[in-house]
């Protein structure tokens, strides 16, 4: 009996590159589980009573209503 071929890698790099090869995604939440919970209640804080956000909206807002007037 005939031995079947093995696999090719033939043209497999050049397609591999015509979308080109991607970085994996990063995720956007990373898993807390295990972590320092001083660390963590620390964050929880500082992510609460981080105002920059909302200052750069009313900012935006102001500009915006100068522009108008």
């Amino acid at each position: 009996m005939v031995k079947s071929k093995n696999t090719c890698h033939h043209n497999n790099s050049h397609k591999a590159h015509a979308n080109g090869i991607k970085r994996a995604k990063l995720q956007k939440k990373i898993n807390t589980k295990g972590m320092d919970p001083k660390f963590l209640r620390n964050q929880r804080f500082a992510k609460k009573y981080n105002n920059s956000k909302r200052v750069l909206g009313i900012r935006f807002a102001r500009a915006l209503i100068r522009r108008v007037a």
